[in-house]
């Protein structure tokens, strides 16, 4: 076995063992397999919250749509960080405050809090599981789609023995360790995602003789966009292009799996340190990814697949055992992010479903099963539903990013935000976000990122809804 090999099983060890290790800690309550006993200090709840929303789409999809597109890319990044501060700033200490009062322990604990007991409040519950159990199962299976891709490429595994492996490893400490195994792992996985994208690009663009010589390269191919950030976009195309790469942010108040982080946080302090862990992270980490694809691109040309770049430049680039560090950052990111989806989509089913909807009540033990149970079956629903199909990356994580981003965050914004928001307002958002994202998708999607129109269809439903049935301010 090589140096490769060796160093990236070394990695995987070493994470099994960091998420098992943490049970130990564990208390048998909801509240701590799903929150961490809400305390999560500023350091770990900023880089799990940052690595659980950037996973395989920054490091395999963000790249190989940078090795095609060039530099425009890089107009993602403002967006994004102008995303994370939004979240942060504005969400993050009301969310934290708001779900402590009501211990809600869900997002749709959360949009629930303020009507509970009423029918609306129940419908609220039953569109919120609904969206969470079909984006997010398409979200993790977009993850384990992108591990058996880097199986493939690295060590030339069968596609869905990539998948099955990428699937044992996240569902091993997730259902050992539960959310305290999730935020440990995620921040070593931070780390390793960072430096994957800042040490290859700069071993990439110093091979090739610097960056005079790399932009030489790119003029070379005959792209006119890898160069310039507008090539060939005029009216319309304009509108889509920025609709796209400021368009993607749009969906970051609405992912259940980094609202999360904000209902764990220890405290206010914590929250106002993390912005700027957070903000930092995800502008080094965007930054090299694009800067990255486009090293890729000057230097070969064409790839099959141009989201394998990073795999084929880190075996060719890095001494063996640096190289499976930096493959390892790929399962990192996919890792960060599937382990803290299947936590909210089994929390969708043992605790909104059975706990909530059904009112079932059952010791602290047989709680616990319950929850790992419901990790175990969406885990291995998702593996199934990568397994029939391998598609690209990006594609997949756009299309359940927008029906989550447009399916709450309008709703959760002006909840927390608007006080004269009403149940019938947070479910109309609710349906309109999702349903339009949706339908969008599969009509107008080339002509625009379905997200943009479903976030603003959502922000008018709730505000309408909410202004015909308002009675009285219900947030504090």
């Amino acid at each position: 076995m090589d140096l490769i090999a060796v160093s990236f099983f070394v990695y995987t060890l070493g994470i099994l063992a960091l998420g098992i290790y943490s049970a130990r800690y564990a208390r048998r309550t909801s509240e701590d397999f799903f929150l961490a006993g809400r305390g999560l200090g500023a350091w770990v709840a900023a880089l799990s919250s940052s690595a659980s929303a950037e996973s395989g789409w920054v490091t395999l999809g963000l790249v190989g749509t940078a090795f095609t597109t060039g530099l425009g890319a890089l107009w993602i990044i403002p967006g994004t960080v102008a995303a994370f501060l939004f979240n942060w700033l504005l969400i993050g200490e009301r969310l934290r405050h708001f779900a402590q009062k009501h211990g809600a322990v869900t997002l749709p604990d959360v949009l629930v809090a303020p009507f509970a007991g009423t029918r609306v409040g129940r419908w609220i519950r039953i569109v919120a599981v609904l969206i969470i159990a079909t984006m997010l199962t398409a979200y993790v299976a977009a993850q384990l789609n992108a591990a058996g891709k880097t199986f493939h490429a690295t060590f030339e595994w069968p596609y869905l023995s990539g998948v099955l492996a990428g699937a044992g490893i996240v569902l091993a400490y997730t259902i050992t360790g539960g959310f305290r195994a999730v935020a440990w792992t995620d921040v070593v996985q931070a780390i390793f995602m960072v430096l994957a994208v800042v040490i290859l690009p700069w071993a990439m663009i110093s091979h090739m003789g610097g960056v005079t010589e790399t932009f030489a390269r790119l003029e070379a191919l005959g792209d006119a966009r890898l160069t310039d950030g507008f090539a060939g976009r005029s009216g319309l195309a304009l509108v889509g292009f920025f609709a796209t790469w400021f368009g993607i942010p749009l969906g970051y108040p609405g992912q259940p799996h980094i609202l999360v982080r904000f209902m764990a946080t220890r405290d206010h302090t914590a929250i106002r340190r993390g912005t700027v862990i957070s903000s930092l992270w995800v502008l080094v980490l965007f930054a090299g990814a694009v800067l990255l694809g486009i090293a890729a691109r000057a230097f070969y040309g064409e790839l099959a697949d141009p989201e394998q770049a990073l795999p084929i430049a880190a075996a060719e680039f890095l001494p063996g055992a640096l190289a499976g560090m930096m493959i390892a950052a790929i399962l990192a990111a996919i890792c960060s992010t599937a382990d803290s989806q299947l936590l909210v989509s089994a929390s969708a089913f043992s605790h909104d479903i059975y706990a909530r909807l059904l009112g079932r009540q059952v010791d602290d033990r047989l709680q616990q099963r319950i929850n790992r149970l419901a990790v175990l079956t969406i885990g291995l629903g998702a593996a199934l539903i990568a397994a029939g199909e391998v598609r690209a990356v990006f594609d997949f994580v756009l299309y359940a990013w927008a029906g989550l981003g447009a399916g709450f965050g309008p709703a959760l914004i002006l909840l927390l935000l608007w006080p004269r928001t009403t149940g019938p307002g947070v479910l109309a958002g609710m349906l309109t976000g999702f349903i339009t994202a949706i339908v969008w998708r599969e009509t107008l999607h080339d002509v625009i990122y379905e997200l943009a129109p479903a976030m603003l269809l959502a922000f008018c439903a709730v505000i309408f809804v909410s202004l015909l049935t308002s009675r009285s301010s219900h947030t504090d």
